[in-house]
């Protein structure tokens, strides 16, 4: 089979390799999609900090059980799904309760351990979540990076009388957007510097966009005569810039979610104001699998659309390359699919 193996930062190659057998409890996935999620380029230029080399990168993933291992039924065949790309202890309280983004041994598929950018993977037949008929197979990719966004936006548990404000509106920024529209709130608007991603938010139903590269957040939300924002998310982390911004502008006793991964070397020098102003600030990690079993719906429904958000299709052979592109910024993208199988 095609594997992409990632031998060192920005080495990377399309090896060929044999069939993987599913282990005991395991099921074995003919991958169809893969998404290209913004931690792939990091681990790409090595700049990630849990991962050691070679890797096979990979955990946005959908495809075919096509073979199961001892234990697993064997109906489970042919079973179209999406893919939890988490291994865990499975012994500890929280793994038993099912909160797998907090056990202590948990290691994520293509990062600390080897992922899917290859025609077959086997995983813990639990992270196998079939997916219904009238979900397809793009969307069956995505559940990952929607979840993400979606178990963050539960965080601040925003409501119909919550006033939202997101900031950064890349695929996590416009699935948090969307998914707070799924949980209850009316008044969601995006902030960003990139307009063709403020209309991608727009054609998603953003109550109203701010374009920060041409005006400041609270000037954009007193143009937009927008009330007065009640949850804050933080879709971009980095240097703390955006958090930052938004300490400049939240209301006393408002509650913000830092969603974006913040770097060690990180500048914030408002952070007092988060105690003088008794905000609430949130941290989320990943997901659990009943955000899965939620966004399965959602997306079913057709309440959170990714459709929108694909930018680029490429294949299996295209990924060094492609990674090279992101990289390099020789071409603005949005959201990347690979196409493995069909």
């Amino acid at each position: 089979m095609r594997k992409v193996v990632l031998t060192k930062p920005y080495e990377i190659s399309l090896t060929e390799c044999e069939i993987p057998e599913p282990q005991k409890a395991q099921v074995r996935i003919k991958v169809m999609r893969i998404g290209i999620c913004g931690s792939d380029p990091t681990i790409y230029r090595g700049l990630h900090p849990y991962v050691s080399y070679p890797l096979v990168p990979g955990h946005e993933i959908s495809g075919v059980i096509d073979k199961v291992g001892e234990g697993v039924d064997s109906s489970r065949v042919g079973e179209r799904v999406t893919v939890i790309p988490h291994i865990v202890c499975g012994e500890c309280d929280v793994c038993k309760e099912g909160i797998y983004n907090f056990c202590e041994n948990l290691k994520c598929t293509g990062a600390e351990a080897d992922g899917a950018m290859c025609d077959y993977f086997c995983i813990s037949s639990e992270m196998a979540i079939k997916i219904p008929d009238e979900m397809n197979i793009d969307d069956a990719a995505l559940v990952e990076p929607a979840c993400v966004a979606y178990h963050g936006a539960k965080r601040a548990n925003p409501g119909e009388n919550d006033t939202v404000l997101v900031v950064g509106a890349g695929p996590i920024g416009v699935y948090c957007m969307q998914s707070c529209f799924a949980l209850g709130a009316k008044k969601v608007y995006i902030a960003d510097m990139d307009s063709e991603r403020l209309e991608i938010a727009r054609s998603l139903g953003a109550t109203g966009t701010i374009d920060v590269s041409k005006e400041d957040l609270a000037d954009g939300l007193a143009r937009l005569d927008a009330p007065k924002v009640t949850i804050y998310y933080d879709c971009v982390g980095e240097k703390g810039i955006v958090l930052n911004n938004i300490l400049k502008i939240a209301h006393r006793g408002s509650k913000i979610v830092v969603i974006g991964v913040l770097q060690k070397e990180y500048l914030i020098p408002l952070l007092p104001d988060f105690v003088q102003h008794e905000l609430s600030l949130y941290g989320t990690t990943m997901y659990v699998p009943s955000d899965y079993r939620e966004m399965i719906e959602l997306m079913s429904k057709g309440i959170i659309r990714t459709k929108e958000t694909i930018s680029h299709r490429f294949t299996l052979e295209d990924i060094p390359r492609v990674l090279d592109m992101i990289d390099k910024r020789k071409e603005k993208t949005f959201k990347v699919l690979i196409e493995v199988n069909n």
